[in-house]
């Protein structure tokens, strides 16, 4: 899965949106816009590769090699 760059799109996430938040459709796109835009910000920073929904319908974000040595480094 390290390969995943990007596999939730706007209209994912604005689906996603409406069915656990309750927001109507133009709403929930507004706001899947904004947190594909912290993604990419995360991704340009070099804190993520990338983000997808997993088996159970979350969305996960896949760290970068540098985040995990950091996150290693804390234990």
């Amino acid at each position: 899965m390290s390969n995943i760059i990007e596999s939730a799109t706007v209209d994912d996430i604005a689906l996603y949106l409406q069915r656990e938040e309750g927001l109507d459709l133009a709403h929930a796109r507004e706001q899947a816009k904004l947190v594909i835009n912290g993604f990419i910000d995360m991704q340009e920073k070099g804190l993520i590769k990338g983000w997808y929904f997993d088996e159970q319908s979350h969305l996960e974000l896949l760290p970068s090699d540098n985040a995990m040595k950091i996150i290693a480094n804390q234990k």
